[in-house]
């Protein structure tokens, strides 16, 4: 199996995941795609380039961070291919310029004494959150066990590498009577975000149901999420990816069925704020502020 196959599949396994690392992972196709370029000649290397990366930002349907890699890089046939990857490390640099600047905003909404409850895993939200710890900051953490694949286990155990000594984990379904009874004074959600949209935001399954719970209560809901994952796209239920049911139940009972989408689609509900590398955003401004940072989202994707 060449690489970019390897890749391809470690993505769709979930042995590498979060939009982050699946846009990094594309831009390191590129490279490997160039080096295949180097090695064999093809009729249209264009077009090449363009299929291999391909594989890597469609490996699951709702990352635009990886896709949107694609409108930048290939915006323009370039004769020369060492620009390929000089857009490819520019793309790099503005995904971590933007999650730098958009961690600091998020630094400023936590207090000493908070109580915060977070769902699946984010790199993003956990480089916050221990930033704020470091700044001297104490405050406790509520972390879903983020079922079937268990996410939550991953933000835990990195956030207690990181030296944190009070977190408690909880199952699911346990989240929602937390929010709504709000004994235990929950001061607002931190979760990611796979995919913007004008409408919403897209997110792990079960973040609906935190946002609305938690809006019955007026808690605030943060989605951190640099605007590089805005998709222009309508968006639409097929944009919801489907699990293999084995994740749920391996070897479950003959005829059994399963519905096991990936993600769920969170509606910009009023309790509902995003940080941004802008700041914090309600959601009718993503769409505008998302085309005036970065145009180049109003371009087509290339097709290979």
């Amino acid at each position: 199996m060449d690489l970019i196959s390897q890749l391809e599949k470690d993505i769709k396994n979930l042995k590498i995941q979060g939009a982050t690392n699946i846009a990094l992972t594309t831009l390191k196709g590129l490279s490997l795609a160039v080096e295949g370029l180097k090695k064999e000649d093809f009729p249209d290397p264009d077009k090449f380039l363009q299929k291999e990366v391909s594989r890597l930002a469609f490996a699951r349907p709702t990352e635009p961070l990886a896709q949107n890699a694609l409108r930048f890089i290939f915006s323009q046939k370039e004769n020369n291919f060492e620009k390929y990857l000089q857009k490819a490390q520019q793309y790099k640099n503005m995904i971590g310029n933007s999650k730098y600047k958009m961690g600091e905003f998020g630094v400023n909404l936590i207090e000493s004494g908070g109580v915060y409850l977070t769902h699946c895993h984010s790199s993003t939200v956990n480089n916050m959150l221990i930033a704020a710890r470091n700044s001297g900051k104490k405050f406790r953490i509520i972390a879903t066990e983020t079922r079937p694949r268990y996410q939550g286990r991953l933000t835990v155990k990195e956030l207690l590498d990181a030296g944190f000594d009070d977190i408690t984990m909880i199952i699911d379904d346990a989240a929602s009577s937390l929010l709504l009874e709000n004994k235990i004074n929950i001061n607002a959600v931190f979760i990611g975000a796979d995919l913007l949209s004008d409408k919403g935001f897209v997110n792990k399954v079960g973040s609906q149901g935190i946002a609305y719970c938690a809006g019955k209560n007026k808690i605030p809901v943060y989605c951190m999420s640099i605007l590089l994952k805005y998709d222009p796209r309508i968006f639409t239920d097929k944009l919801i990816e489907s699990r293999n049911s084995s994740e749920i139940w391996d070897y479950a009972p003959s005829g059994l069925k399963f519905i096991a989408p990936a993600f769920d689609f969170i509606p910009y509900y009023e309790n509902i704020y995003l940080i941004t590398e802008t700041g914090l955003l309600k959601g009718p401004a993503v769409k505008p502020k998302a085309l005036e940072l970065y145009s180049f989202l109003n371009s087509p994707l290339p097709v290979a």
